[in-house]
């Protein structure tokens, strides 16, 4: 890749979060003070086995210092790997653990949220390529940067024919990562596409395992498997050509630099002694320097992850920028909406009153879920504006929000946990009693008290032990704790069946707080005589 392209890249793709914040800056002096240490024994092991030769004939007390004293250095040499190696580690992960969270945090409020197999493969995928260049590559290219030039410096004193046939196999493997650079980049970024597809696919086939299996279609499916793994196969092995080309050429160089300087001994340019210390002091560099085909080749992965994990990043707005406080009760209020908009098309604002309720209606049924999203998280673009109880929802913090709006929809899964945490989700500063009593409220306290653990039973895998109907009732009682002011209703009454839409309605009766729902039978959740208005994109 030039370094034109290389420039407009950089100036596309939006930054990642820095790296040295917090104490990660403390890790990474830690790791810089290391690699001078271990290039300070490395260069010390060089020169001691030289001196050691130039003992022949010396008193066995000299000789006894001179090896004390380079054992003194090999340990040194050790220790220094062994803490460079855990500070790499800690500083990687705890880099990784900040990106993951950012990751998670945008598919769980991003309107564009990707399918479940993209988001695992970049929690996964991506935050590897990641970790594997802040751990594996940047931590090696600290080390080796002093740990070559001290050796060079040190063989420059003992012969600087020595130091010239050693640096020039290094110049050619710096020339040659630099043209291999490019083509390992596309060919990373080609097999991180192909993963995705790969994980995208599975993740959809095995969440519609069960109308596929119906209708029997399992071995269509896994051909279609197949061909998308065929093709990260196929995108491995190209991408492992470059791969092995940059090891190949790193393995080289140290050995090149051994030969050249056993063939400087053999034709009596230097002394033995000097061939001595420089294979010594090779010998100690040829592992960090073997290690950079790797360190390459982690580069090259990471910007690939880079160009999709930056501007998720960017796109997503952490909650701590949000005003922090402690928010007043929330159980009816006015709610003003504006400037909300579907197919670019704008809605009619609204103005509701406590009580009221308001029947989302539209032309396109998938319109009335976007109409909803967008009251739960509306967009903090400067025209949208959903206030509630006197707070505007996309200018405020989460416990302001949680307080004033619950929202249920159909089909919607639960996070694990245990029942009593799940029913709390939305005001964890409620007691357990609060808890229990909206679960009666919804016809499910026997059924809780059943479970083995009663309300400590965790729920799995999407709200297991419960049943369809009993997990949406555990998501109205939960969007009604506490009375928020805003309660909205995504069709969860499809989820209901006839028994739950009584029991909704006769919640709804008396619910104190504006209501905002999308269904197809108003006449069974809705109580005919207090009325609705509707509300929504018409043609």
């Amino acid at each position: 890749m030039t370094d034109d392209t290389e420039q407009l890249e950089a100036e596309t793709t939006p930054p990642m979060p820095p790296l040295l914040r917090g104490h990660r800056r403390g890790v990474m002096a830690l790791l810089v003070a290391t690699a001078l240490a271990h290039s300070a024994c490395a260069v010390g092991v060089g020169l001691l086995v030289g001196v050691l030769l130039a003992d022949v004939g010396q008193p066995t007390s000299a000789v006894l210092t001179d090896l004390a004293v380079l054992v003194l250095a090999l340990l040194g040499l050790g220790a220094t790997r062994y803490v460079d190696r855990v500070a790499a580690e800690r500083l990687g992960q705890d880099y990784v653990q900040e990106l993951r969270r950012g990751l998670v945090g945008h598919a769980m409020t991003s309107a564009s949220a990707p399918s479940l197999g993209i988001t695992i493969a970049r929690s996964s995928n991506d935050l590897a390529s990641v970790r594997n260049w802040v751990s594996l590559g940047i931590a090696p290219i600290i080390a080796l940067v002093p740990l070559a030039v001290g050796c060079l410096a040190a063989l420059l004193v003992v012969a600087w024919q020595l130091a010239l046939v050693v640096a020039l196999p290094l110049v050619v493997l710096v020339i040659v990562f630099v043209l291999i650079s490019g083509p390992a980049y596309e060919r990373a970024r080609e097999l991180r596409r192909h993963r995705g597809s790969l994980a995208a696919r599975v993740a959809d086939t095995v969440t519609a395992a069960p109308g596929i299996a119906a209708a029997g279609g399992v071995e269509r499916e896994l051909r279609a498997i197949d061909r998308t793994g065929s093709r990260v196969v196929d995108a491995a092995v190209h991408r492992s050509r470059t791969a092995g080309a940059l090891r190949a050429v790193a393995l080289v160089a140290p050995v090149a630099g051994s030969a050249g300087a056993a063939t400087l001994g053999a034709l009596g340019v230097v002394s033995t002694a000097a061939v001595a210390v420089a294979l010594t002091i090779i010998g100690i560099i040829a592992g960090p320097v073997s290690e950079m085909g790797r360190v390459v080749e982690y580069r090259q992965n990471h910007r690939a992850a880079r160009r999709i994990i930056a501007p998720l990043l960017a796109e997503s707005s952490p909650e701590s920028t949000s005003p922090v406080h402690d928010p007043a009760p929330s159980a009816g209020g006015r709610v003003l909406v504006s400037g909300l908009q579907v197919d670019d098309r704008p809605l009619p604002g609204l103005r509701a009153q406590p009580g009221e309720r308001v029947l989302v209606r539209s032309t396109a049924p998938w319109h009335a879920r976007e109409i909803l999203d967008q009251l739960v998280l509306p967009s903090r673009d400067g025209r949208t504006s959903v206030c509630v109880d006197g707070k505007d929802l996309a200018h405020t913090g989460p416990k302001n929000r949680r307080r004033r709006v619950g929202h249920a929809r159909v089909g919607a899964r639960l996070e694990r946990g245990a029942i009593s945490r799940a029913v709390r989700y939305r005001r964890p500063d409620l007691d357990e009693g609060e808890g229990a009593a909206a679960l009666a409220a919804v016809g499910l306290a026997e059924r809780v008290a059943a479970l083995p653990q009663g309300e400590r039973t965790s729920l799995r895998r999407g709200g297991e032990p419960l049943t369809r109907q009993e997990i949406a009732r555990l998501w109205i009682a939960r969007a009604m704790l506490g009375q928020p002011a805003l309660l909205v209703l995504d069709h969860v009454d499809d989820d209901l069946g006839t028994d739950g839409r009584a029991m909704l309605r006769r919640q709804l009766a008396d619910y104190p707080g504006v209501v905002v729902l999308a269904t197809d039978r108003p006449d069974e959740v809705l109580d005919a005589e207090q009325g609705w208005r509707e509300w929504g994109l018409q043609d």
